[in-house]
């Protein structure tokens, strides 16, 4: 098998964009009604940006595994931003499924798709790993059992350089 070597510069400069890209700040109300600003989120410790909806099924099962990490990594400064995907007519499915899951990593609505916009998201799920810096230090797309374990390992290379 031969690869074509434009396409292979292609994917690098590409890839290199993708995480070469900051975060840019913006305000989120979080489903408790608190107001943060992104800069203030990502201060504290890494954070992942998750994208998810309740209609897209690799995201409500991926939901558990993020929120171990989250339980587990917290106390590291480690935060999650799961950022919802669907309707407004959805919030109270949406606020039922937290609370019934016992998701504790905070939830943010965004039902006009302007972050996952700005964040140029193409699937759900999306997760993009953001340093303290507010950099982009890992994406990834999809879910199958088990990415969460690369995704773990994302999450301790960057809180070991924090």
């Amino acid at each position: 098998m031969r690869f074509n070597p434009a396409i292979i510069i292609f994917l690098l400069i590409i890839s290199s964009c993708i995480f070469a890209q900051s975060s840019k700040d913006f305000t989120v109300e979080i489903l408790d009604g608190e107001k943060q600003s992104f800069e203030e989120i990502y201060s504290e410790g890494p954070v992942l940006v998750n994208f998810w909806a309740l209609w897209c099924t690799p995201c409500l099962a991926e939901m558990k595994a993020l929120d171990q990490l989250y339980e587990k990594y917290q106390s590291q400064g480690f935060r999650i931003l799961g950022i919802n995907q669907d309707t407004p007519r959805s919030l109270a499915k949406i606020k039922t499924y937290i609370s019934t899951r016992e998701i504790s990593y905070n939830i943010v609505l965004d039902p006009d798709k302007t972050l996952y916009e700005e964040f140029n998201a193409q699937i759900l799920p999306t997760n993009i790993l953001f340093n303290q810096k507010g950099e982009i230090v890992y994406q990834s797309t999809g879910y199958f059992p088990g990415d969460e374990f690369q995704l773990e390992e994302e999450i301790k290379k960057v809180l070991s350089k924090e």
